[in-house]
């Protein structure tokens, strides 16, 4: 539980830090954005970190990624201070949509950390190869990170999204079979708050600014994240009815 609050608040604070950014990059949008916040503070750490230790200006460490958080922070100050009075105004006309969207998060991302813990073996498909690349760039001082399986060799591989899972566990303090389960849950988070930002986009775009205020918005919203990681993932529940051998021979080829 303890890992998982630790994690959650370390993706809260890189969405803060990064909340600016999203503000002025998403102003068009009727909420501008506010569930991009967190993907786009983790990217954009994950990313200076990566171009610092590829190019030999950091290492990579925690003290490096504290730094371009720093940076991050301080690029975000710069356009409060150009906007500061339209970013508050904004925040104070979507404060319902905003706290919806942190509801959203913190339900899927612990609700999925809940499964992960009851089943968080790391043995099947590509996970060992994950959580080997998860342990070389944790251990690798510069990029490419080593190759776990050719010694003297960088990974010849696609990793930045190893990279940004490897930001979050060493910021949380976590060890990395934890936080390998934990980027699974935070990855169902943001794809249900990113669905649920784009439905009620969409439907706020085509409101007025007194019914963007009602709650039905965000009712709506909630189909987002229903149809996308809720029903999307329902045929794995059919496999485990089916394997039980509940339902008749009829109901399953009709399904």
């Amino acid at each position: 539980m303890v890992a998982a609050v630790s994690w959650w608040f370390v993706i809260e604070v890189l969405g803060l830090l990064a909340l600016p950014m999203t503000l002025r990059l998403f102003r068009h949008l009727p909420e501008r954005g506010y569930a991009f916040a967190k993907p786009l503070g983790l990217l954009l750490t994950g990313y200076l970190l990566w171009i610092g230790a590829s190019f030999g200006f950091l290492s990579n460490t925690q003290t490096a990624t504290w730094f371009v958080m720093l940076l991050v922070g301080l690029a975000s100050a710069w356009l409060w201070q150009r906007d500061r009075e339209g970013m508050v105004s904004s925040l104070r006309e979507n404060w319902r949509v905003i706290v919806a969207t942190e509801i959203v998060f913190a339900v899927f991302f612990f609700g999925w950390a809940f499964v992960r813990a009851h089943n968080p073996a790391i043995d099947s498909t590509e996970k060992p190869m994950e959580i080997a690349f998860l342990n070389a760039i944790l251990g690798s001082e510069r990029f490419p990170p080593y190759d776990p399986w050719l010694s003297g060799f960088g990974i010849s591989y696609y990793y930045l999204g190893y990279l940004l899972v490897a930001v979050l566990t060493r910021l949380s303090g976590v060890i990395p079979t934890v936080g390998f389960n934990l980027a699974i849950s935070s990855l169902f988070a943001l794809t249900a708050t990113g669905s649920f930002s784009l439905v009620y986009n969409l439907w706020a775009s085509d409101q007025g600014q007194q019914l963007r205020e009602r709650l039905s918005g965000i009712l709506w919203a909630l189909l987002g994240p229903l149809f996308v990681v809720v029903i999307g993932n329902l045929e794995g529940v059919f496999e485990v009815l089916h394997t039980r051998g509940l339902g008749s021979r009829t109901f399953w080829e009709w399904m």
